[in-house]
């Protein structure tokens, strides 16, 4: 059966209900797969829950669409003007937001026209460039991993409180911001840190507040470039 589908015409209309499930299980499949990788590559504050579903159903009713129209011009005409009259007004908020979704379309795209290894291709080496890029942080232009802020009473304690700590868990710090606050005796520090050994996050956390002296501690990740 499935050397049959593979060697069908990928113009030749669909007569057996065995091929169109068959088209819209592989389109599952391979954008469950996608949205998968989005899951577990994603960074930053706007994963949506919803987004994700969409990748799934858009590559689903893509192969559908795709087989509705065929090599039928009139169909595809009237497949466009169906869907020029829908407006999304979803704002996207990451760009690499639309990366996918373009991915998933072009999945459905290709198993709805019967070009499958075109769908399994694409769905192989873009998922296997995306991970690359995910885990090589490509792009990113900071120089340190995470943001360190905390308050600290300048007039009760010396710097090297907290310097102790710093050169045990990290392997650079550098100062961003100083401000004075309730005249002067509380300053608020932020600091651009790196650590020796990330696994040791917890551990440093619970140093500085062991210290007794530093107040509203927060340790933010600067690894994501991220706008909003």
């Amino acid at each position: 059966m499935l050397e049959s589908i593979f060697t069908l015409n990928p113009a030749a209309p669909f007569s057996s209900a065995g091929a169109v499930v068959f088209n819209l299980l592989l389109s599952f499949v391979l954008v469950l797969i996608v949205s998968w990788v989005y899951k577990k590559t994603h960074k930053g504050l706007s994963y949506s829950q919803s987004f994700v579903m969409t990748l799934i159903l858009a590559g689903v009713i893509i192969s559908a669409v795709m087989m509705i129209i065929g090599n039928n011009i009139a169909r595809a005409f009237g497949a466009f003007g169906a869907f020029s009259i829908i407006r999304f007004r979803t704002a996207i908020k990451d760009a690499k937001d639309i990366a996918y979704l373009f991915l998933v379309l072009a999945i459905g795209m290709a198993v709805g026209t019967r070009n499958y290894l075109i769908a399994v291709a694409t769905t192989v080496v873009s998922l296997l460039i995306i991970w690359i890029l995910t885990k090589t942080n490509y792009g990113s232009i900071r120089k340190f991993d995470y943001i360190l802020t905390f308050g600290f009473d300048a007039q009760k304690n010396q710097e090297n409180v907290y310097k102790t700590v710093f050169d045990k868990y990290l392997k650079t710090s550098q100062v961003l911001n100083i401000k004075a606050v309730e005249g002067g005796h509380i300053l608020q520090l932020s600091f651009s840190i790196k650590f020796i050994n990330e696994n040791e996050i917890q551990q440093f956390i619970s140093a500085l507040e062991k210290l007794g002296s530093l107040t509203d501690i927060n340790l933010i990740t600067a690894k994501n470039d991220v706008e909003y």
